[in-house]
């Protein structure tokens, strides 16, 4: 007896959705696309979210912040049966994440979050890392597919805990992409050519695999987003509103003001990288 493959929709078509939709649809899984501003070149895709909830199973939701996946909670709702999971993977408040499961399991349909560790290159060679979240029952359910466009799926716990695991290691990597960036202005200044500078961080203890990501971009002077400045400054955000004490976290309020500063700057669209302008010539 054979079982009939999952029919997966994404709806949100970034830079993490489209890679993932563009595997999903490699392996034959993929019934619908979606994105809020019109995406005909994407496969399988649908002007209607309608007519992708009505076609599909399994639904993975890849937009941009608390608004927007409660916007097409409203559009998604009225088509959700006992047949859908509803896979959350956009970056929210944990409480948020906790609403959309009542709003979602309302309907009859299953609800899981799945945050995604890892960036545009991770995404299209399938190595992202979900932190998932929900009934295990419904974790599983979901894990096949995810595990064809992951390299590991990590279960987490209830809903709202992936949520916050991923703002901790989003707040780490902001943390060393700063770090990174005026250790690279310092030497700079100083006269270190670049091909020096990474050739002794390599045969340091501070080589990490952030650093040998976006060691090329640096050499490069290349800043077309893997991740960006405002989708980064948007999670140090939520991060700092979401802290669930009075203990301030003073290296991430201090790199809050600098995000700031680069999306003035015009940077909010360049990849994070691009902290490293801020330090330019100053």
């Amino acid at each position: 007896m054979t079982t009939e493959s999952p029919k997966v929709a994404v709806l949100g078509l970034g830079i993490m959705g489209e890679a993932m939709a563009r595997n999903l649809d490699q392996d034959g899984l993929l019934a619908a696309t979606w994105n809020r501003s019109a995406k005909p070149d994407m496969p399988k895709f649908m002007s209607s979210v309608h007519d992708a909830v009505q076609g599909s199973d399994i639904i993975l939701i890849l937009v941009t912040d608390d608004e927007a996946v409660s916007d097409l909670l409203d559009r998604m709702e009225p088509d959700l049966g006992m047949q859908h999971l509803v896979v959350q993977c956009s970056t929210v408040k944990p409480a948020s994440n906790i609403q959309f499961q009542k709003r979602v399991t309302k309907t009859g349909a299953r609800f899981i979050e799945a945050l995604i560790g890892g960036s545009k290159g991770a995404a299209i060679n399938r190595q992202i890392i979900f932190y998932t979240g929900g009934d295990k029952k419904d974790v599983q359910r979901a894990e096949p597919v995810l595990a064809r466009i992951s390299a590991k799926c990590i279960y987490i716990g209830d809903i709202g805990k992936a949520s916050h695991v991923k703002l901790a290691m989003n707040l780490n990597i902001a943390l060393q992409v700063e770090a990174l960036c005026e250790s690279f202005a310092y030497a700079e200044r100083a006269g270190i050519d670049a091909e020096t500078f990474f050739n002794v961080l390599k045969n340091n203890t501070a080589w990490n695999r952030l650093s040998e990501y976006k060691e090329p971009k640096l050499h490069e002077m290349d800043f077309s987003p893997q991740f960006s400045v405002k989708n980064m400054h948007k999670d140090v955000r939520l991060a700092l509103e979401t802290d669930g004490t009075d203990k301030r976290l003073t290296l991430l309020s201090a790199l809050e003001a600098i995000f700031t500063r680069a999306e003035e700057a015009g940077l909010g669209e360049e990849d994070m990288i691009a902290l490293y302008k801020l330090l330019k010539n100053h």
